[in-house]
């Protein structure tokens, strides 16, 4: 299956591609998110085949579904016969790949059964780590520190060809050099290839961009049509498709990497944002007149509930959490 060579109807007859749009099996989504990453040249491709999934696949009912797709056929069957290709069947497309997904399927590719890469590409191993930190040892050598509330996807393939990883949320990677098969990483728009390195990715969903901060060796990252090479001690964010660059506080994230927490003379908006920089956690803090907070503490890899234990047994906060988000109230 030659991905490269797929237009907008070709996606939207992919059942795995249709799975993808519709947000229904993690496999797909994290290929297809990497794979689009990867190949930011086929990116109009494929918006367009997710619009007109998500546009016209809610409209029909049961009895339509199979005689829309006998339209699409025949429409299909037609144009390639006369070596043309055209727009005005894609809604059909869309209808027929995902409520006859199935069928569509063994059609089309009757003669192109599927490779290992299709199959063995969607296989994972994935880590989760919720409310504690998870260190995780990859199959070269490599490790990772996982923070709370995030998610690592490692491929079946990892260390045969190349090394690849599917992240969200934040890690911090210790890679081990092999010049042959480059390590990269994809969060969200972001891809970071290395040889060998320390840096840290920053992709949490509620924060609507991806930061990488370089703490040792060299860095590349890709985010649609931007590139940058960083050198340590600095960092790039992702904002509307550019990299903005800058620079990060090197003692913090030292700490960070020994998990070491340390507030000193925290006022409350301090506090806030060490526990969302820390644990992964969108912070809420309710607009009232505060009494003024000066907090003090150090804690070493300690849970987040054990920290808001602390924080609000001293100061009287009240601190909630509900579905990784974190409400602050006196």
């Amino acid at each position: 299956m030659n991905l490269q060579a797929f237009m907008a109807e070709d996606f939207m007859l992919n059942e795995s591609f249709v799975r993808y749009c519709l947000q229904s099996n993690d496999e797909d989504v994290a290929f297809w998110n990497d794979w689009i990453a990867r190949n930011p040249h086929k990116r109009p491709e494929t918006e367009k085949a997710r619009e007109w999934v998500l546009r016209l696949g809610v409209r029909l009912n049961a009895s339509e579904k199979q005689e829309e797709f006998n339209k699409l056929r025949a429409m299909i069957e037609t144009d390639r016969v006369h070596g043309k290709r055209r727009q005005n069947y894609l809604p059909y497309v869309a209808a027929a790949a995902m409520f006859a997904g199935a069928i569509v399927g063994a059609w089309l590719w009757k003669k192109q059964p599927r490779t290992a890469h299709s199959t063995a590409a969607m296989a994972y191993t994935t880590y989760h780590a919720d409310s504690v930190r998870k260190q995780v040892i990859l199959a070269d050598g490599s490790t990772v520190i996982l923070n709370c509330n995030s998610t690592l996807k490692v491929p079946a393939s990892f260390n045969q060809q190349e090394r690849h990883l599917i992240l969200q949320g934040e890690a911090l990677y210790d890679v081990q050099k092999d010049d042959k098969r480059p390590f990269t990483v994809t969060a969200g728009q972001a891809t970071v290839q290395v040889l060998g390195t320390v840096f840290k990715v920053r992709a949490y969903l509620f924060e609507n961009n991806v930061q990488v901060s370089l703490l040792s060796g060299k860095v590349n990252v890709a985010a649609n049509n931007a590139a940058a090479a960083l050198l340590p001690g600095q960092k790039v964010t992702t904002s509307r498709g550019r990299l903005i660059a800058g620079t990060f506080d090197a003692a913090r994230e030292s700490d960070w990497r020994s998990g070491r927490l340390l507030f000193k003379d925290a006022s409350l908006q301090e506090i806030a944002s060490l526990l969302e920089y820390w644990y992964g956690v969108k912070v809420h803090v309710a607009p009232r007149n505060y009494q003024a907070i000066h907090f003090n503490g150090q804690f070493m890899n300690k849970s987040l509930p054990e920290v808001i234990a602390s924080i609000t047994y001293i100061t009287n906060l009240k601190i909630n959490i509900s579905k990784n988000e974190l409400f602050i109230n006196q």
